[in-house]
């Protein structure tokens, strides 16, 4: 037979096979992919499955994107196709439950103008005469509606947890309630329930938390001078506890024994609580408490607040510029701390996917020994961790001595813990009202374990310990800089018993710290804030000695500088130019150190490879030649 003719026709069925094999492929395996990725962020995680699966009624998601509006947009075109492939696998998982959409919403048409009516926002494009639309809109058989206006590229870390909580609210026709009770003025001015928003003013603005606890839970903010507290709560907040009456803590110690889910941040002192300045007397807010505990409570549930210590810690350390107090540089705060994920407990479902929780002058807790209860710690500072005391932060804050001073310890101090177990109550046979009664009710043992969760900090609830508001054309957008209202969500997911976001919530990762450079850096700093000190120190006496001298010089007067004087300058003069020679030299082995790592990590990241490459392929060559020399002088 024909070589040639054989060649021609195999070549032709390898093409077919070739184009075969991409059809089938392209039709039946478009979703496929293996995800090689740390976090696995482009696989459903075992709790949106969970979630999609419970689904009960059908779901319709629209997916309203302006393809044409983005053909200039590579990279916003990049996310959307990653945000329609998710969408895809949120359909597939469902088993028809859900149904997707996809729009393309042209100008003047009735998909913009539902678009618009889903609340969805037109965005312009510069050198684009039309908006363009990146949202999703949701709804379900019962005409509930929930949405997401457009889709940020800056939350594509949050994306998987976005669409999730769409569904679930699309899904759960019961929301959790959750009542909060606080000192601080955490929902702003009075919250309209049927506007849903505070009214405008000059009073202080809500917290962040309280709208993301609002998007989630039927929130209700109770007084903090309440006399009994509603069973129907699924969860109670209590934040920030100071100065709570005696009938106000005995109507929390009756919710939580008869069965009440109880959260509480407390502090021994919290930054968020300024106190009101008094003009004619500059020194009563200074002096003014800040702090708040409820140690009758705690004592009867087996824990302490202990006292007024303050946890430092170097190694969790946030970085601040403190302005003139820092030399105008970021400088590690050992009072503001970065809790990383090995310190949370991963077996508590709350924390066990959590990566980092920022915390402030916060205080810490301690199991009593003669306790009924298990106390389980959630989060805790490092094992290098020391205290000290609240007057150092409340009368004289000295960022910069807190850091010199700072003497690791050993210890590892519990910030925030789980109690469960049988309690009686801290009110023994109940209180009279305001009309000196006996309370009807009472109960004096827990009708159940009980479940309280206490954190000693208040200020992570603060919004610059945990998210950043943007205004996106009239729309606030909020990042979340940390896992803070993931923790509080969690809490009341887990407590209440709807735990199915706990495992999509906590997947953003903030960021990828280089350990070693900031060990390096942080090495460095500490001998480089030291010298400073010094020379500091040194500059000081030095004046003051200069001071003395001109006080009791015994020249005549028209004698700026004696010759004791002069000496005394030109030693200080000598002192200074070394140590600051000093300093640039240990400013030079930061640098030294860290270009050194930087050179590592290139040639593994980098050279490495193609070195290994270039070397098989030398080796394979030189097999090759081998082989066929001896080939050669066989025959």
């Amino acid at each position: 037979m024909n070589k040639q003719l054989l060649s021609t026709s195999g070549l032709i069925l390898a093409v077919l096979l070739f184009i075969s094999f991409n059809i089938v492929t392209n039709g039946n395996f478009k979703s496929s992919r293996i995800d090689l990725t740390q976090a696995q962020i482009y696989t459903l995680s075992e709790g949106s499955l969970n979630i999609i699966e419970a689904i009960d009624e059908p779901l319709t998601l629209r997916f309203y994107y302006s393809d044409q509006v983005a053909q200039e947009l590579p990279s916003l075109k990049a996310y959307a196709q990653r945000v329609q492939e998710l969408l895809a696998e949120y359909q597939r998982a469902s088993n028809g439950m859900i149904e997707l959409v996809v729009i393309n919403p042209e100008p003047y048409s009735d998909n913009e103008q539902r678009a618009q009516q889903y609340g969805l926002q037109g965005v312009p494009i510069e050198g684009e005469v039309d908006a363009l639309y990146f949202g999703l809109a949701g709804s379900n058989l019962l005409d509930g509606r929930e949405s997401i206006s457009f889709f940020q590229p800056e939350k594509e870390d949050v994306l998987e947890y976005d669409l999730t909580k769409l569904v679930y609210k699309l899904s759960s026709a019961e929301r959790k309630s959750v009542g909060v009770i606080s000192a601080l003025p955490i929902d702003g001015e009075e919250f309209d329930p049927l506007k849903g928003e505070s009214p405008s003013g000059d009073g202080p603005e809500p917290w962040a938390v309280m709208a993301e606890l609002r998007q989630m839970f039927n929130v209700t903010v109770l007084p903090k001078d309440i006399r009994r507290i509603p069973s129907s709560l699924d969860v109670l907040l209590v934040v920030h506890p100071k100065d709570f009456d005696k009938k106000t803590l005995y109507a929390i110690d009756q919710y939580v024994l008869r069965g009440g889910k109880l959260i509480t941040f407390v502090d021994p002192y919290a930054e968020i609580d300024i106190p009101e300045k008094d003009p004619d007397n500059p020194m009563a807010a200074m002096l003014a408490t800040r702090s708040s505990n409820m140690p009758e409570l705690f004592k009867q549930w087996g824990i302490e607040r202990v006292g007024a210590d303050i946890i430092a810690d170097r190694k969790t350390a946030i970085k601040v510029d403190f302005g003139a107090r820092s030399n105008n540089k970021a400088i590690d705060y050992v009072l503001w701390h970065a809790i990383p994920a090995e310190q949370f407990n991963s077996e508590q479902a709350i924390t066990s996917q959590l990566k980092r929780v920022e915390v402030a002058t916060t205080g810490r807790f301690k199991a009593l020994d003669d306790a009924t209860t298990v106390v389980t710690p959630l989060f805790s500072s490092s094992n290098e961790a020391m205290l000290v005391d609240k007057r150092v932060v409340q009368f004289r804050n000295d960022p910069m001595a807190l850091l010199t001073k700072y003497q690791p310890g050993t210890l590892s101090y519990d910030v925030a813990v789980r109690v469960n177990g049988p309690v009686t109550s801290a009110f023994p046979g109940g209180i009279v009202d305001d009309k000196g009664k006996k309370i009807s009710g009472h109960v004096e043992q827990s009708k159940q374990d009980i479940d309280v969760i206490a954190v000693a900090d208040v200020d992570m609830l603060q919004d610059r310990f945990w998210v950043q508001l943007q205004d996106f054309y009239g729309e606030q957008i909020a990042y979340s800089t940390s896992n803070n209202i993931d923790f509080i969500i969690n809490a009341i997911d887990d407590m209440s018993g709807s735990n199915g976001l706990i495992s999509v919530r906590s997947r953003a990762d903030f960021s990828h710290p280089f350990d070693r450079v900031l060990a390096i850096q942080r090495e460095a700093e500490k001998r480089y804030r030291t010298k400073e000190r010094e020379l500091q120190k040194k500059l000081k006496e030095a004046k003051q000695r200069i001071a003395r001298m001109q006080v009791e010089r015994s020249g005549s007067g028209e004698e700026i500088l004696n010759p004791e004087q002069q000496q005394e300058i030109a030693e200080f003069r000598l002192v200074m130019n070394k140590t600051q020679q000093q300093l640039r030299e240990v400013q030079g082995d930061l640098r030294k150190d860290i270009d050194t790592l930087d050179t590592q990590l290139k040639f593994f990241n980098i050279g490495l490879i193609p070195l290994l490459v270039a070397l098989i392929a030398v080796i394979s060559g030189w097999m090759r030649v081998r082989k066929r020399t001896q080939g050669r002088n066989q025959q």
